[in-house]
């Protein structure tokens, strides 16, 4: 039986970690095999999306036709779990003549070989994609058996770039909720240096809004603040041992006339973070005059609400009635309905009006 060469796969688990990922790794992949044209379709086209495609740059013209228009015909863009298959010319010809044409147009691909693998904990299926051209044997049993012998470590390739792309995609939404509330968020070590921070935190330090880094340390601008900063963190370390207890105090802004809000909390320090923090804080900051907008990541953040519970609940929340926001959202009053007792479940809400309350409520006092 074939196996994969050991260049290839070491090439396989490095190139996850590469922007963009997988690049390296399909460009030995037409070494090794060998073929042409590999690609890694992420997330397949379809119908107002366009999906996510890697491959060469050279390929970007056939695969932004791919992506507008020719996936409709494709016979090989959804294939057997876990099967290694391979569409010869004389195939392609006969039975997919308007996706020949295609192929031919910006390549000159004959047979085509790939593989669908499903990542069963975040629900990403990975396509992996190749193909012969004019002169060159056609894929038979030798390619079957190279692409069938990396299909273990592919999936545990693909298990790690998933859960590595699920997690910057629920810090993106995390980023995205406390911007839109304005939000500061810092983990920081022992002495009160900062180990990790959000968007709205690394923008106020740099415009040393209230406060600043020295030497990678928090501190509040002013003396007498930064004083009070420090028994803060103090008190937290304390507690490190004891169930999470918050300390909240009130910072001066950089113009001195609004003030943030500050509340740190005790935290246990976690794999990911580095070796000699024994015990870290988290601390959010927020404006204490600020009014956040309601948008839709901050209700699925918060509340746990679905997209489509989200965008109702933000329309309900800026005045319009249950009718209104149906028809423009364009779902029928019955689904609406049903969205909005979901609503109600989530929250413990039972009213309109008291939900409506209840959003705004916890936007403005988000830390309680």
């Amino acid at each position: 039986m074939a196996r994969a060469p050991d260049r290839l796969l070491d090439t396989l688990y490095a190139s996850i970690l590469d922007e963009p990922p997988w690049l390296a790794f399909l460009e030995a992949m037409e070494q090794h095999v060998p073929c042409h044209h590999c690609t890694m379709v992420l997330r397949k086209p379809r119908e107002g999306d366009v999906g996510t495609l890697i491959a060469s740059p050279g390929n970007n013209a056939a695969l932004a036709a791919l992506q507008q228009h020719h996936f409709r015909d494709s016979p090989f863009l959804e294939l057997p779990e876990g099967k290694v298959c391979i569409l010869a010319e004389s195939e392609l010809k006969t039975g997919h003549p308007e996706y020949y044409r295609y192929i031919r147009h910006y390549s000159e691909a004959t047979d085509l070989i790939g593989v669908d693998l499903l990542e069963p904990r975040t629900g990403m299926t990975f396509r992996l994609r190749g193909a012969r051209i004019d002169g060159e044997p056609s894929f038979g049993e030798r390619e079957r058996r190279v692409f069938a012998a990396l299909i273990p470590r592919l999936r545990t390739a693909i298990a790690l770039y998933a859960r590595i792309a699920l997690q910057q995609y629920q810090l993106s939404v995390l980023d995205e909720t406390a911007r839109q509330l304005a939000i500061g968020s810092m983990v920081l070590d022992d002495n009160g240096r900062v180990l990790v921070k959000n968007m709205v935190a690394d923008r106020l330090l740099m415009d040393r809004d209230g406060f600043h880094l020295r030497a990678g340390v928090l501190h509040c601008n002013e003396a007498k603040e930064d004083r009070v900063l420090r028994a803060l963190l103090a008190r937290c370390r304390n507690d490190a041992t004891a169930p999470a207890k918050e300390q909240a105090i009130k910072v001066r802004r950089g113009n001195g006339e609004r003030f943030w809000s500050v509340l740190a909390r005790p935290s246990r320090a976690r794999p990911g973070l580095e070796e000699k923090a024994s015990a870290t804080v988290v601390v959010l900051v927020r404006d204490a005059s600020h009014t956040p907008d309601v948008t839709d990541a901050a209700l699925i953040e918060l509340f746990g609400l679905t997209r489509a519970e989200a965008a109702l609940a933000v329309r309900l929340v800026k005045g319009e009635s249950l009718n209104d926001a149906a028809v423009a959202l364009g779902i029928s009053r019955y689904t609406a309905r049903a969205q909005l007792a979901s609503i109600f479940a989530r929250t413990g809400m039972h009213r309109q009006p008291q939900l409506v309350s209840h959003i705004l409520g916890t936007l403005n006092t988000v830390w309680g």
